[in-house]
This record gives structure tokens, sequence and C-alpha cells, in this order.
């Protein structure tokens, strides 16, 4: 029997009416359906809760109900047992999520059906090397990125590609991103946009103190080192905009290819260059498709 799991951001609104629908047609269907106990008791369905441990083991699809914050955090969680993940976004942009509202009921059916092809895309890791040993951060679907917290001074940051010096940055911070991240916090901070299917790492500067500094896109294989200085120990490392932990001055930051991947479903057959056109916009509204 199928099992899919739901994961669903408990806080967004109307999240309660979609889960109540996606497990009636999901058990209709004679799908197994499953939930991350705290999620289940918090959506009145304690019946449907398991350990984390379990959900990985048993899985055939998980489903997110939120935004990209909600796919990439349970992305992230079920990637070392290779559980491929869909979005229905409930969120506003939704760039990674796969289903929309409107499409509900027509990509359910080709779910229980098995009509979809599976995606991979590489992640990240993260390790704080210090003297007293090193701390491995997580594993990033999107980036990577070292930033002063919230004090006013800008810090400087040394970046290294394998063992090269590479540039030097008095910066609010840097950004490492895949080529799935991309469309993230990169392209915010004026990266490049890059098809997820290059293997390639984009770092890109957070708002250099220096007119001639750009983004450099390197290959994924390759280690970066990154160097923290600064007068003060108001620094941070964020994964994927969610997981946070404090830096210091002289902390040196590894980012590297990691052993997991992000599995992807992918139901509708559009393209990433769609994607682009009508969820960023890239053209008028009205312009023929």
């Amino acid at each position: 029997m199928l099992t899919v799991g739901l994961f669903p951001n408990t806080k967004k609104q109307g999240v309660a009416t979609v889960l109540e629908w996606l497990i009636h047609f999901l058990q209709e269907n004679k799908v197994n359906v499953r939930m991350p106990a705290e999620a289940a008791a918090a959506m009145e369905h304690p019946e449907l809760g398991c350990s984390r441990e379990v959900l990985g083991a048993e899985l055939a699809v998980a489903l997110t109900l939120g935004g990209d914050g909600t796919l990439l955090c349970t992305a992230r969680e079920v990637a070392p047992y290779g559980v491929p993940v869909c979005g229905i976004n409930m969120g506003q942009l939704g760039f990674l999520t796969e289903i929309e509202l409107a499409d509900l009921a027509p990509s359910m059916e080709r779910l229980v059906r098995g009509e979809y092809s599976i995606e991979d895309r590489p992640m990240l890791e993260a390790v704080v090397d210090r003297p007293e040993g090193a701390l491995v951060a997580a594993s990033a679907l999107n980036d990577v990125v070292i930033a002063k917290g919230g004090f006013s001074r800008m810090i400087r940051l040394k970046l290294y590609i394998g063992d090269r010096l590479t540039a030097n940055y008095p910066a609010d911070g840097l950004i490492v991103a895949t080529a799935t991240g991309s469309t993230g916090y990169s392209l915010s901070a004026g990266g490049p946009i890059v098809s997820p299917n290059l293997p390639v790492t984009i770092i890109t500067p957070i708002c250099p103190h220096s007119l001639n500094t750009r983004s450099l896109v390197v290959s994924d294989t390759e280690e970066i080192r990154i160097v923290t200085q600064a007068t003060h120990e108001d620094i941070v490392l964020t994964v994927d905009g969610q997981t946070l932990h404090n830096l210091r001055s002289g902390d040196k930051i590894l980012v590297r290819r990691s052993p997991f991947q992000a599995r992807f479903v992918k139901l509708s057959g559009s393209s990433f260059y769609e994607s682009l056109r009508t969820k960023l916009r890239r053209s008028d509204p009205d312009d023929p498709a």
C-alpha cells in the first residue's frame, strides 16, 4: 500500500480545511496516511502521528502544506531517507512548490496513480571549524548565509575556494547558494538566476562595501571556506533562512556539497523557465504563453 506523509504548516490560515480534504481523499483511495506526531496532535489527528524516524523509513512521498519554507524544512528532514517531496502552495510565491490549490484534486489523482517523475536537487552542507572541534550546522537546499546580526557594523569575510584565497569582502554578509537557491535570497541580493540542472554553487555578497563586487559561480564539487573577521561577536549562520547558529570572529565555515540530495515530485510537466515566467512575472500577464 502506498504511504504518504502530510507535513502541514500548522500556523497557516486555511491549512485545516485542505488537510481534512487530503486525508479523506487519500484514505478513500486506499493510501496509508502518516503525519509527524506533533503536527498530528496540533491538527487533531493523533491517530495519524508517528515519529520522524518511522516517517523516513515508511514514506513513498512527503506532501507539504504551506509555502517554500515548509517545503525546504521538510526536504532537509527527509533527504537522508531518499523520500521525494511535493509541495502544495498555501503561501504567496511558492516558487518551489508543485501544486496550486486550484489544481489540488487532479494533482492528487495523478499522484495516487503514480503519474509523476522525480527530480533530484543537490544540497549543501555547512561545517563550523573551531579549535575545540567542528560543528556540523546542517544541510541546505537553498543557501547557507553568514551575516551580521542586529549590530549595525559590517563584517569582513575572507573567501577561499579550495586552498586559494579568492576574495576579501567588507560586507553585511555572504550567501552561498545552490542552483535551486539562486531564485531565493541570492536573487534578492543581486545574484544571477541559474537553472537547477547546472552543478554549480553561487556566492553572492550582501551589501558589499565596494563598487566592483559581483557574484561568483563555481563548480559544486569545490569546497568553499569562509573566515569571519569582526570587532564584535554579532555574527550569525543561517541555513535555508531557518536554522540559526551564533558565530565568533575567527570562525572558519566550510561549505561543500552534501552527501544527500533533495528529491522533488514533478506532476505538471511545467519547466523551470515556465515557473520563472509565471511565478516571478518576467513577462507581462497579457503576453501569450
